[in-house]
């Protein structure tokens, strides 16, 4: 009798655990979900603002920042490093075609396609990423997640490429 009074305690903590787990879980994903909206409507805001974007291209990296940084911070500050750096190289390009090209026009505002050709896919996988590992950030570890080593070098891969 005492023993299966222990194993139904033992059960009960058992579901008490995963239930607080599943909390934590949840309520991490809300904090996390919170903060990836605000951080990307501020610098989809910023670079509208810089004219970096037009307005559809604010709105697309909008959802492709906010879709990064809840897939994982480090994916967030990824893109970031990508959308800084090619902002950067663009704005050298176009002094230099400035000076040398006659028939030069000022603009270079990226729409919503560039916005997501140079993102969609380092997006998905990064989304991937999250799923597998529960929406956790993990070290990179290629003899016990190699799926995962393998999405997170597409991601920089990708990236690498597009700049």
């Amino acid at each position: 009798m005492q023993l299966m009074e222990e194993n139904l305690i033992e059960e009960d903590l058992f579901h008490i655990r995963i239930f607080m787990k599943h909390n934590l879980l949840l309520e991490s994903l809300v904090i996390k979900a919170f903060i990836s909206v605000a951080l990307a409507l501020f610098i989809a805001g910023w670079a509208v603002r810089r004219k970096s974007l037009n307005l559809s291209g604010g709105f697309a990296g909008f959802l492709v920042m906010s879709a990064s940084i809840m897939a994982s911070f480090r994916f967030g500050a990824l893109l970031l490093v990508f959308f800084f750096t090619s902002s950067k190289l663009t704005k050298l390009g176009t002094e230099k075609k400035r000076k040398n090209d006659v028939e030069y026009k000022e603009g270079g505002q990226r729409d919503w396609m560039q916005v997501l050709v140079n993102s969609s896919i380092a997006t998905a996988l990064a989304l991937g990423v999250a799923y597998l590992t529960g929406w956790n950030d993990i070290c990179l570890n290629s003899e016990k997640a190699p799926l995962v080593t393998g999405l997170i070098g597409g991601i920089l891969g990708h990236y690498a490429c597009c700049n």
